[in-house]
């Protein structure tokens, strides 16, 4: 039996390790505007179609020592590395609901929902630091399971359709703004994409509170790496990260930062 769960982990573990494999695809091919649903992987420097047996995620990294088995160049370590994420990501979900009470309380169909969600957004981070893009796949696979934990929660939709309005038009409206202002983009339609599912995720009103954080955060981050040197005024910044962030925290503490928020006031 033992023998069993652990079989059953480690093959859970892989395969979130293949998913990430195929997310880097996802990522990598649409920042070169190339699909991601046909045609074999090359060797980003060499071109060459990379075998099945050299494509396997984890171990032909290791096996070929962080190299091209035809032109012998390194590897980007960062496919390898987020498919150890991945890889551990799958372990650590067993381990948190065997031993924290409190997720074996949720459905399981429930849980495994908000894990490729945090999962889907890692790999949205990654690819907006990396090209500064969005890709519209995980937007699309966001609102599917956005949408799916909806119905299996059986709450009102009003809440979260308003909460997507309201993110829809803010964003909509500032890009608007900014682009007159600035005479170019400030806001990238990525962004505004991935507040859509987000929007409907959060629901009203902590959707009011990730846009407030994910713009204290951004400008914080942006005094940084101008006081640092590290980048310079009117240049591009991926705001997709501090959405994302903002998100979690209002997600996990929006209730709370709420209640300290009118107390504050209101004494």
């Amino acid at each position: 039996m033992l023998f069993f769960e652990i079989s059953l982990v480690l093959f859970f573990a892989f395969f979130l390790s293949i998913l990430a494999s195929f997310f880097n695809v996802v990522i990598y091919r649409t920042s070169r505007d190339e699909t991601f649903s046909k045609g074999r992987s090359k060797c980003d420097h060499c071109h060459k179609m990379i075998a099945w047996y050299d494509n396997i995620p984890l171990s032909s990294f290791l096996l070929l020592k962080g190299k091209c088995r035809h032109c012998h160049k390194k590897i980007a370590k960062i496919y390898f590395l987020t498919e150890l994420f991945a890889f551990f990501s799958g372990i650590f979900l067993y381990s948190a609901y065997v031993y924290l009470p409190f997720l074996q309380n949720l459905p399981i169909s429930q849980l495994a929902i908000y894990f490729l969600i945090f999962f889907i957004l890692c790999f949205t981070l990654l690819s907006d630091l990396q090209y500064l893009i969005v890709p519209d796949f995980f937007v699309v696979l966001l609102s599917i399971l956005a949408v799916s934990l909806q119905f299996i929660s059986g709450q009102s939709w009003f809440l979260p359709i308003i909460a997507v309005i309201f993110s829809t038009t803010f964003f909509y409206s500032l890009s608007f703004l900014a682009k007159k202002m600035l005479k170019k983009d400030a806001l990238g339609f990525g962004d505004i994409k991935l507040m859509i599912p987000l929007s409907f995720l959060l629901s009203w009103p902590k959707v009011t509170l990730s846009i407030f954080l994910a713009f204290i955060i951004g400008g914080f981050f942006a005094m940084l790496v101008l006081i640092t040197g590290r980048k310079k005024i009117g240049q591009v910044l991926p705001f997709a990260p501090f959405l994302i962030l903002a998100v979690l925290i209002s997600f996990g503490f929006g209730d709370a930062i709420w209640q300290w928020y009118f107390g504050l006031i209101l004494n």
